[in-house]
């Protein structure tokens, strides 16, 4: 069997994430790789990042809620030029100053989705879509990623919450239904539902929320970013669930890879989880491996 490795929030750092497919594909090269998504905002490579994901079979990209405010940002600005041929053909002249402009406008121009998804570090990945020509085809595929997968008992989404929520959206994707919103939103925005049980005997692997900004898990209470691990629940986060008396462990693999240059990949398979530092955090860095440890 092949290996099947997950990463999620990588958030623009190329360099991290192009070591870690590399090393993927390294170890194993007709691996499996599942992304849990946020492969943009914030860094200065996510829509490089995004296109790459995209073109590589080899890789299940599961849709994060940066990538909906990238979606609802470029759906808002292809609209607003929508509505004067000049404008629109602005957009997609490949013009770099117009796309800098346009964030800069923003505000005032009304554009509350733009507006968002540049408050929450998007400037580069709106503007290096529209120097790219602005394509809508791509904004639909992003728009249209899968936001759960399941591989033997584990479950992948981007937010975790809850494994009712996680349930419904599998099984209107298997369906090809639309998902309702409110299950939609929790598997890519919540963080309020976390200290719920996942399901007796499987196990939920997901990102969004930063490791350091949670109070427990398998490395106790060190919560400095030069020591960002994933964090797991072998009792359904503890005394945190009183309401919840499941089994199914959770994990959360985002170690805040923006502020701490580290980023795990999970072997799926053996349960070791690799930690990539970027040494450098910059071209030409160094990255290596510089922890391992099994967490399932």
């Amino acid at each position: 069997m092949h290996d099947v490795f997950y990463f999620t929030d990588i958030h623009g750092d190329y360099f991290l994430y192009d070591a870690i497919i590399n090393w993927c594909f390294e170890k194993d090269s007709e691996a499996h790789v599942i992304f849990g998504g946020d492969a943009c905002d914030r860094g200065d490579y996510g829509y490089r990042i995004m296109r790459e994901l995209l073109d590589n079979p080899q890789v299940g990209y599961l849709k994060g809620n940066h990538e909906e405010l990238f979606v609802n940002a470029a759906h808002e600005i292809i609209g607003f030029c929508a509505q004067s041929d000049e404008i629109y053909n602005k957009l997609k002249s490949k013009d770099r100053e117009f796309a800098r402009k346009f964030c800069i406008d923003a505000t005032p121009l009304k554009m509350p989705a733009l507006s968002l998804c540049l408050y929450n570090g998007g400037a580069r990945t709106i503007q290096d879509w529209i120097v790219d020509g602005a394509d809508e085809d791509f904004v639909d595929t992003i728009e249209n990623l899968p936001l759960t997968f399941s591989f033997g008992n584990l479950d992948f989404c981007h937010a975790g919450s809850t494994y009712e929520h996680f349930s419904k959206v599998a099984e209107a994707e298997y369906n090809g239904a639309m998902p309702d919103s409110e299950s939609t939103n929790r598997l890519l925005w919540d963080r309020n539902l976390l200290a719920l049980g996942w399901e007796t005997g499987r196990i939920g692997i997901f990102g969004h929320t930063p490791t350091v900004s949670l109070p427990k898990g398998i490395y106790g209470n060190d919560q400095s970013l030069k020591n960002a691990h994933p964090c797991v629940w072998h009792d359904k986060m503890g005394e945190w669930s009183k309401s919840d008396k499941r089994q199914g462990l959770k994990v959360d693999m985002d170690t805040g890879a923006v502020w701490s240059h580290r980023a795990y990949v999970l072997n799926c398979l053996t349960g070791v989880a690799y930690c990539f530092f970027d040494e450098e955090h910059k071209d030409g860095n160094i990255i290596k491996i510089v922890d391992e440890c099994k967490i399932i």
